[in-house]
């Protein structure tokens, strides 16, 4: 069943009833153990450093971002666990470490290599637009370079968004077939999944001017949403809110406990 985006975002609120403390852990282990890792290289960096310090640090930075990749795996697991009904755990942040990591390693790597091609027209026109003498022909021709560049990295980004929540489905599939599998069932939603994405756009915009304090509840917000959307797309999330109806039906009192 394709539900529209206003309803997986209402079943996303009711799954969080009770759970949003859970999460905001998740979300805050999401954001400081990267930024406390990657602490000490950003001190040692100034703007007159050896040139082997500047690839240590590079190649740092590039580490915590797959620390990073590893961790949004385990809130994405913990947000499956919720969005079925199940019983979270903080611990589940940790699942991709526990879990065969070289799988999740390799395809957070892949997914970096597609972006960096995709960008790379993007990247060219932003070069050009600084190093050449810019004329009306030449800057309608660069924006259109870039504006391809931010197409394709969507497009990536859209083709694959699924990757993850098959490979926690799907603990001995490939990575390879992991991919195949995301552009296979992603087919047809891609419009879906990026109006969804810009539905969130306005929350965004005031965790910004709460100065990041209300990441903490959208971020869990979108997680569980984009987790709806996953099982939407699966059929699975009519078994999972017929469970939930029935498990709710058997906790009421029947008429005949009245008379």
């Amino acid at each position: 069943m394709k539900r529209p985006c206003k309803e997986l975002k209402r079943i996303a609120r009711e799954n969080l009833s009770g759970q949003y403390r859970i999460s905001m852990g998740a979300i805050l282990a999401l954001g400081i153990i990267p930024l406390v890792a990657e602490l000490p290289f950003s001190m040692l960096q100034s703007a007159q450093q050896p040139i082997g310090q500047t690839i240590i640090f590079y190649v740092a930075d590039f580490l915590i971002s797959l620390i990073a990749f590893l961790l949004s795996v385990g809130v994405t697991c913990m947000n499956m666990n919720i969005a079925r009904g199940k019983k979270p755990a903080l611990g589940m942040v940790f699942y991709a470490f526990k879990n065969h990591p070289d799988r999740f390693l390799l395809v957070g790597i892949l997914l970096t290599v597609l972006t960096v091609l995709a960008a790379i027209p993007a990247g060219i026109g932003m070069v050009l637009f600084y190093v050449l003498e810019i004329h009306m022909a030449l800057a309608i021709g660069l924006v259109a370079l870039c504006l391809l560049g931010i197409f394709l990295i969507v497009f990536v980004q859209l083709q694959y968004a699924l990757t993850v929540y098959i490979m926690l489905d799907h603990p001995q599939m490939g990575v390879m077939e992991a991919l195949r599998t995301s552009r296979r069932q992603i087919g047809g939603h891609r419009g879906r999944l990026l109006y969804q994405f810009f539905s969130f756009i306005g929350l965004h915009a005031l965790c910004i001017l709460s100065i990041g304090i209300g990441y903490l509840w959208v971020l869990p917000y979108q997680f569980q949403t984009t987790a709806n959307f996953y099982l939407d797309i699966t059929g699975e999330l009519d078994r999972v809110l017929m469970q939930k109806n029935a498990r709710s039906t058997q906790g009421q009192p029947t008429f005949n406990q009245y008379v």
